[in-house]
């Protein structure tokens, strides 16, 4: 029956033997043949060294509090987790191995609400989240096929639950003989997962919407940081006979930029090219190529310098030419050779020359979207269009938020006051019935609370010795080490740079073949790379140190003997 009872065989995991505290033993080694070397150090029990406790005094360096911060293995640090498992009995005997089914630990997260665990769904991490059964098995199809809800399967399932790295088992005799069976296992201190469920609460959504127009003019943000109100004479046409006004032309600049509006297959862009679809360019000259109709636009004149009304529908055959959105596309289809954006380095480079867009005389007017000449067409916005603007890009850039954060690997282990870690053994044996039963190791066999240093911790860091090649070394043998595979026409551009005439735009010659089909290897010596990227980190220290006063914590040189690589006797 599914409700049968078995027999347990009682298993406890406790702190090894030569452990004087309450919880497992975390060890620190500083090579990487670590694992060679913890099997040694218990087989010949030196339980003195500093690996078995010593260290964790050295680590309590946290700005936080005083837990011990383990080490990462870029810092060439790498950590085990040691406990031992005994048959709970008169004696406490050490478990036979051969009982083991398996064995390993989890990581969890210490919160105040309570423990938090690294949670895999069909492979992919998903981040920590609450346990809800904290001493259930932490493989879900595990889990569930000994309790009759699932089949054994043929293929293993990929696996789901929290995520578990394996402990191995090692029987050792004590000093006084004793037989010992010891859990032992690496402690990974990387990895990262992909947030899914990103989702902005209504203060996000606001900020976001305000960062959107922030640098925008109006009437397409509010820059100078006032609610403007719609001005139909200055605010309605934005392209005078191809001349962007600065507020349309920062808005170009970063639809082109920023979204790439135009681009072939940029579903996201979807609402923003649905209302640029609605905005026309219109030629100002059009009412002279219909003269039968100037009567008619003369009655309709609304006080703008051309006699029409670009705003009345039985007049748009004849004056609207493409819309902003066509405009953009036919840009985009030149790819590299894009006209829009070569514009808009033109206009960036002009603004920066004389502090900003809204100083310069006359913008240049747009390029046509071949590439030759210009633009001669206006272009006008209504209010309602502008106000649209707005509040699509705000939108826009809520979903390009979204995405972008779903498409960047978030670490596992973070350094914040609250990110405290804590070790979990357990162990699966088989019982007296040969059955698989799971043991978790209580708060007594437990890790101590940790926290992980970052990656930059100057703390955690180790020195990396890096040696300088001797200038002697420059001119012997030929330019050989790095190696870099180069297209043809890479190739010829960087082979016509003149640098004799300085850093300067004549340092390009613009004599390159873009059409080269050779490819060519370029191989740098090793002592010139690194030397030279000794001096450019030289320069740009001092240049940094003239401004921040870096120095005192950048660079310290010592003097560094020649050691003896051995004895003579």
């Amino acid at each position: 029956m599914m409700n049968k009872q078995h027999t347990l065989h009682d298993i406890k995991l406790q702190p090894t033997f030569f452990e004087n505290g309450q919880h497992a033993t975390l060890l620190r080694y500083l090579d990487p043949d670590f694992i060679n070397r913890f099997q040694q150090d218990i087989q010949q029990q030196r339980f003195n060294a500093i690996q078995f406790g010593r260290w964790l005094e050295e680590e309590r360096h946290s700005q936080h509090d005083q837990h011990p911060v383990l080490r990462l293995p870029t810092h060439r640090a790498f950590h085990l987790i040691c406990c031992e498992v005994i048959c709970h009995r008169p004696g406490f005997p050490a478990l036979d191995p051969q009982k083991i089914r398996s064995a390993g630990f989890v990581i969890r997260k210490e919160k105040p609400q309570g423990q938090q665990a690294w949670i895999i769904e069909e492979g992919e991490a998903v981040g920590w989240q609450s346990r809800q059964k904290p001493t259930a098995d932490p493989d879900i199809n595990r889990r569930l096929c000994p309790n009759g809800l699932l089949q054994k399967r043929s293929l293993s399932p990929v696996f789901s639950g929290e995520e578990v790295h394996p402990l191995h088992p090692i029987a050792v005799k004590d000093s006084k003989g004793k037989c010992r069976t010891l859990l032992f296992g690496y402690v990974p201190l990387g990895g990262f997962y992909y947030e899914r469920s990103v989702q902005f609460d209504n203060s996000d959504v606001e900020d976001i919407n305000q960062l959107a127009i922030a640098n925008l003019p109006w009437p397409f943000g509010y820059a100078d940081g006032t609610n403007k109100t719609w001005d139909s004479e200055r605010d309605r046409i934005q392209i005078n006979r191809g001349r962007p006004t600065p507020a349309l032309a920062e808005l170009l600049m970063q639809l082109v930029h920023r979204y790439h509006l135009g681009e072939h297959d940029r579903p996201d862009n979807q609402a923003l090219e649905t209302l640029c679809d609605q905005i026309y360019f219109y030629d100002p000259d059009a009412w002279m190529r219909y003269p039968m109709y100037l009567p008619k636009m003369q009655k309709m004149r609304t006080g703008m310098h051309n006699p029409f009304d670009f705003s009345r529908a039985e007049l748009i055959p004849y004056y609207r030419t493409t819309s902003l959105i066509d405009y953009l596309r036919d840009c985009f289809a030149d790819k590299e050779d894009n006209p829009l954006v070569r514009w808009a380095a033109q206009v960036g480079d002009m603004a920066d020359a004389v502090g900003g867009l809204d100083r310069l005389g006359s913008i240049p007017a747009l390029p046509a979207h071949n590439g030759q000449g210009s633009l001669s067409d206006s272009l006008a916005f209504t209010e309602s269009q502008a106000e649209s603007i707005r509040s699509t890009l705000g939108q826009r850039l809520r979903n390009l938020t979204l995405a972008t954060s779903q498409e960047i690997p978030l670490p596992k282990f973070a350094q914040g006051p609250d990110d405290l870690f804590r070790i979990i053994p357990f162990v699966r044996s088989e019982n007296d019935d040969r059955h698989e039963q799971i043991t978790w190791a209580d708060k007594n066999c437990q890790s101590t609370l940790f926290r992980v240093a970052a990656t930059f911790d100057p703390e955690a860091s180790r020195p990396s010795l890096i040696p300088m090649p001797s200038l002697r070394d420059l001119k012997r043998g030929l330019a050989k080490g790095a190696s870099i595979l180069t297209p043809g026409d890479t190739f010829s551009l960087v082979n016509s740079l003149k640098f004799k005439k300085g850093i300067s735009e004549d340092t390009v010659s613009g004599n390159f073949d873009l059409g080269a089909g050779i490819q060519w290897i370029c191989s740098f010596s090793l002592p010139v790379i690194t030397i030279v990227a000794m001096i450019l980190l030289m320069i740009m220290v001092s240049l940094l140190n003239i401004i921040f006063f870096w120095m005192p914590w950048v660079k310290v040189c010592l003097p560094f003997p020649k050691m003896p690589k051995g004895s003579d006797g």
